[in-house]
């Protein structure tokens, strides 16, 4: 079985008081066997230059360091791109939950269609930001 780590999992490694449920969880994983999304490093990386340059530049670095380091070499090979199957099942997915009035927004309904397209398992906190979808979902939390 594949999982694909949600962003709200994958920062629990770097958070102040990390979720010690969470960590135990995934290192109970093959690693083989964990992916993330280039959706979940454009939003660390959105969530990095939001923070304040001034009051934050230690946090800034070492998150930095953390996604342009840590996270590239040990998801090597394990970074899930949009390709046209995840594109094509999320134009299918998006136009049924908009014509039931359920839209969700961009960045969370392309992780759910990489779920779909590809049979991975998502590792989320926020399954409720998923029901419209039918996909696997384990919340460690």
């Amino acid at each position: 079985m594949k999982y694909l780590l949600d962003t709200n999992i994958i920062s629990e490694f770097v958070s102040k008081k990390p979720n010690q449920k969470v960590l135990d969880y995934i290192n109970s994983l093959d690693e083989n066997d964990i992916y993330l999304s280039v959706i979940t490093l454009g939003e660390i990386r959105f969530g990095i230059e939001k923070l304040d340059k001034e009051m934050q530049e230690k946090k800034i670095d070492m998150l930095s360091n953390w996604l342009n380091n840590d996270l590239m070499q040990r998801f090597e090979g394990r970074i899930l791109d949009i390709d046209i199957d995840i594109m094509l099942k999320w134009g299918e997915v998006n136009a049924q939950l908009q014509k039931i009035g359920k839209p969700m927004p961009i960045m969370d309904s392309l992780i759910a269609s990489s779920c779909l397209a590809k049979g991975f398992v998502l590792i989320t906190r926020n399954e409720k930001d998923f029901y419209s979808f039918e996909i696997e979902m384990v919340n460690p939390f």
